[in-house]
């Protein structure tokens, strides 16, 4: 009798030195799984203006590539008032129109290919007038006329679809023009979406008025 709790103790004794271990193991694998997570930085550490422009990229068609562009000049951005965060984001549009401009330029001065020449020239004459509408937006919203910001935003989309046409899917496009309509169309979907925003506000302080 003796020899059997003896080996009902022993084997008690077994089980408790296996058992324990492996719950502390558990544990301590619980612990390091929960010390490994890293919450999201939007978890109320933004700014009010970074939620807000976050919040206005997600309504636009790229929601990622659109705070791609935004992140790094957001230190431009001042406040949340819509008509301030459209004014920063058309410089910014527009600053990017330049800039493809300049190059098309470039590349129908140093083509030595007629038929490329001319869509350089006329992509060119789309990007200037793309600028100049989106220029024309600033002047109308000081002057209140919102009929021709939606208009002159409407125009200049209308001019980069101009170019696009020039350099189709199936075009010959040896300096990627069709990359470069594709990164200011994505600036031109922020624009009507600020466009948007700005002209929400805009009417709904004229019905309470």
């Amino acid at each position: 009798m003796a020899s059997y709790l003896h080996r009902v103790i022993l084997i008690f004794a077994l089980f408790l030195s296996i058992a324990i271990p492996i719950s502390i193991g558990h544990k301590e694998t619980s612990k390091n799984k929960s010390d490994d997570f890293e919450p999201d930085s939007d978890d109320g550490d933004d700014s009010e203006i970074e939620r807000y422009l976050r919040d206005l990229c997600s309504d636009t068609k790229k929601s990622k590539q659109c705070w791609k562009i935004i992140k790094p000049e957001i230190s431009r951005f001042t406040d949340t008032d819509s008509r301030n965060v459209i004014g920063v984001v058309l410089d910014l549009a527009i600053a990017k129109s330049d800039e493809i401009h300049e190059l098309l330029n470039q590349l129908h001065s140093d083509s030595g290919d007629d038929s490329l020449k001319e869509k350089y020239e006329s992509c060119a004459n789309n990007y200037e007038q793309a600028r100049n509408n989106l220029g024309n937006v600033h002047a109308y919203m000081s002057e209140h006329d919102y009929y021709f910001v939606q208009e002159c935003v409407n125009v200049a989309a209308k001019n980069l679809k101009s170019c696009e046409h020039q350099f189709g899917k199936t075009a010959f496009d040896p300096a990627h023009i069709r990359d470069r309509n594709k990164e200011f169309g994505r600036y031109m979907e922020i624009v009507k979406t600020a466009k948007e925003r700005f002209l929400r506000d805009v009417n709904y302080m004229a019905q309470i008025n």
